[in-house]
């Protein structure tokens, strides 16, 4: 049987309500309801519960903006089966709230051993609510899951059920002005507690509030509407009281009305709200929710690297600097943002001290880079990922003006960028000239700096190599934060597009294992062809760039050939031969990633399918079974390969011959192989010499950006001797 614990409502003109919000903004919203008139309040997790009259929820949902939810429980009980959460809830007197006649939507939330799926949970609640109406008017009410006229909600935890009617319908975060967000998206009520939180206010002394990575500019348009005394529940048309059957139209009318003529007039306002973005969807978002909340002339943004805007800045007047930058949750996006909130730090004490800074992020390493020291910190809940947000006073006696004095950038990454920046001063030339839009910028010169550094368009693509055991992993770590420090700086790159991985000999299926899931793709060009490079998921890209003048070699020679091509990676040798004029091509691989890869790099240059196929198969099973004859065949296995598709253990060194011979016998008499691999102490078996016209091009096939390592690949062209 169920039992009833407690009768939520309070009296015939109170109501016991539960206000939610962002975790952590607990007292903001407590102090939010207080300047309403709104005193009768007590904590809770996430929740501040009030107990006041129809007028204060009708304040509560216009004027908050820190709260998700206001719901009304209106029942409290004990179920120990799903026959008591049905009994419990067709006890409730439904009809003080609602008709037969409405739409409904019910929310579960929890499970328990009765109720073990929410859906399963609300089903039961609306045969319940069905069935008392039946019995009582002979009619049910439908559902209804947008916009219902009433919505309801069923919380589960352990054997206690609670029932709450929301009366905002919907969460109070859409105010009505957004559409599009950025990449990340704040939330508004988060904003708005976050500003609240710092100080901000409707008549608070601040006068300048700037953020400059502003995304779709939430907290600029909060910041002015608070400002602006505007009620954050204004624009919304949709409210959850509005089908319940103690709403008074009338009184929530008048409070409309009371609250349009709050508004202040932005001409006599006298505070400046300022924000840039280096990123051209987040400026356009952020624009039209602007001209959406009616803030154009308000609020400006710009489409500018905060390094290089010129922030309008009232000298000796008070102000915020707010901010939600990246956060790096994986170590390489933590090692490329270290730069931009280094150069945040550096930006606030040059440009607004005597300000403060309000910043959320989720590293507490990054947040170290600020040289100030936080006057507190804030948990909250940002997109599911556990953040802080920290207060930076920037008042002299709290900046850490040993730090300020300092470079930016530490010796180290000093001296590392000055390498990276000749490096590129001399390839400056060479890729305007021969139209590269990816090449190498930085591969371990510096013997302490291990790491390879690639060029992709506007990204930088970075790969670590395994240190040996004998390094201090500290140093090691410490180094890489030089390096991802400095790239920015010295390439002229965002700092967002800095991507790094971790480089080591993979075996079996590490070989072809996502690292990430983002599916951050891209189209390259090279010698008149396009391909797909993808710079996260995997440890590869989809293009090796030392291979450059290969496939150029292969574009030069293949006019009119049949082309095979042998662990094809991603086809783009045959793509090459398709534009050299190549008859046909056969594009050979055992890995379904690489194969697929390969089939939409030959779509993507418009070469027929029929011509030009992709087959998946272990290279050396299909040389032995094929009777096929090819005019130029290019042949780049792995170094070292236990993939568990293939029949035997591939080593390169030593089943070099064997590959080789394979390869001739389906090469036409005048036919060309290319043999190239990537083993650095790579030795050619000296009877293929005697058997075949063998000769070395390796020198011929390293561009300028690998010139000062010769053994990145070993390349041959072998023939039938005559």
């Amino acid at each position: 049987m169920s039992t009833i614990l407690e009768t939520p409502e309070i009296a015939d003109s109170l109501y016991a309500l539960e206000i939610t919000c962002p975790l952590g903004l607990e007292n903001v919203l407590e102090k939010e309801l207080h300047r309403e008139g709104l005193t009768q309040t007590r904590l809770g997790e996430a929740q501040v519960k009030l107990t006041t009259d129809l007028e204060g929820i009708y304040k509560a949902c216009l004027w908050s903006r820190v709260a998700t939810r206001v719901m009304l429980p209106i029942a409290n009980f004990k179920m120990e089966s799903a026959d008591d959460l049905y009994d419990a809830v067709k006890a409730i007197p439904w009809s003080d709230h609602m008709k037969a006649t409405n739409t409904i939507a019910i929310d579960c939330h929890g499970t328990n051993h009765h109720i073990r799926n929410t859906q399963f949970g609300a089903v039961r609640a609306k045969d319940a609510i069905a069935d008392y109406f039946v019995a009582l008017t002979g009619e049910r009410p439908s559902v209804e899951k947008e916009q219902p006229d009433l919505r309801i909600a069923l919380r589960i935890k352990r054997d206690v059920v609670t029932v709450s009617i929301d009366l905002s319908g919907e969460s109070m975060h859409r105010r009505g002005y957004r559409q599009h967000g950025g990449m990340a998206p704040l939330k508004e009520n988060l904003a708005a507690g976050l500003l609240l939180r710092a100080g901000w206010g409707t008549d608070c002394e601040l006068t300048q509030l700037i953020d400059p990575m502003c995304g779709s500019g939430t907290f600029l348009v909060e910041a002015a509407l608070m400002s602006l005394d505007i009620a954050p529940g204004l624009r919304r048309q949709y409210w959850g009281f509005k089908g319940w059957s103690q709403h008074q139209h009338r009184m929530w009318q008048q409070l409309m009305d009371f609250a349009k003529n709050r508004k202040k007039d932005p001409k006599t306002l006298g505070i400046r709200f300022q924000g840039t973005d280096r990123e051209q969807k987040a400026i356009a978002a952020a624009r039209e929710n602007i001209k959406r909340a009616g803030l154009v002339g308000v609020v400006e943004v710009s489409m500018t690297p905060f390094q290089e805007h010129e922030f309008d800045i009232v000298p000796d007047a008070p102000g915020l600097v707010i901010t939600n930058p990246p956060y790096g949750e994986r170590l390489g996006d933590e090692m490329a943002l270290i730069a931009l909130y280094s150069q945040l730090g550096e930006w606030v004490v040059n440009h607004a001290r005597g300000w403060q800074l309000m910043m959320l992020t989720s590293n507490e390493q990054l947040a170290r880079q600020i040289p100030a020291r936080p006057e507190k910190s804030t948990r909250v809940i940002n997109g599911g990922i556990e953040c802080r947000a920290y207060l930076f006073p920037l008042h002299s006696g709290n900046i850490k003006e040993d730090v300020v004095a300092k470079s930016v950038m530490s010796p180290g990454a000093q001296m590392f960028a000055n390498r990276l920046q000749k490096n590129a001063k001399k390839l400056k030339k060479w890729v305007a000239n021969n139209k590269i839009q990816c090449y190498r910028v930085y591969d371990a010169d510096m013997p302490e700096y291990a790491v390879a550094i690639d060029i992709y368009k506007d990204w930088a693509h970075v790969q670590e190599y395994q240190a040996p055991k004998s390094v201090d992993p500290e140093k090691a770590k410490q180094r890489l934060f030089d390096v991802m420090s400095a790239i920015p700086t010295a390439l002229n790159i965002s700092e967002s597009n800095v991507v790094l991985k971790h480089r080591q000999r993979q075996t079996g299926k590490e070989q072809y294992e996502k690292l990430d899931q983002s599916k951050h793709e891209m189209v390259v060009e090279e010698h008149g062809c396009e391909f797909i490079v993808n710079l996260k998921d995997y440890l590869d890209t989809g293009l090796f760039l030392d291979h450059r003048p290969v496939r150029k070699l292969i574009q030069e020679k293949a006019n009119g050939t049949r082309f095979l091509n042998l662990f094809c990676y991603t086809a783009s040798a045959s793509v090459h031969a398709g534009q050299g004029g190549a008859r046909s091509s056969l594009s050979v691989d055992m890995s379904n990633t690489y194969t697929e890869w390969a089939r939409r790099n030959i779509e993507l240059n418009e070469f027929s399918e029929r011509d030009h196929q992709v087959e998946r198969a272990d290279c050396i099973e299909w040389l032995k079974q094929s009777r096929d004859e090819f005019d130029l065949i290019f042949m780049d296995p792995p170094t070292f390969s236990n993939s568990k598709k293939m029949a035997d253990v591939l080593d390169i060194q030593r089943d070099h011959g064997e590959l080789v011979r394979l390869a001739m016998a389906r090469l036409s008499e005048k036919g060309e192989l290319i043999f190239s691999n990537n083993y650095r102490r790579f030795v050619l078996d000296d009877s293929l010499e005697q058997e075949f016209d063998v000769a070395n091009i390796t020198r011929q096939t390293l561009d300028l950006d690998f010139d000062r390592n010769n053994k990145i690949h070993q390349c041959y062209v072998i023939k039938h001797k005559a």
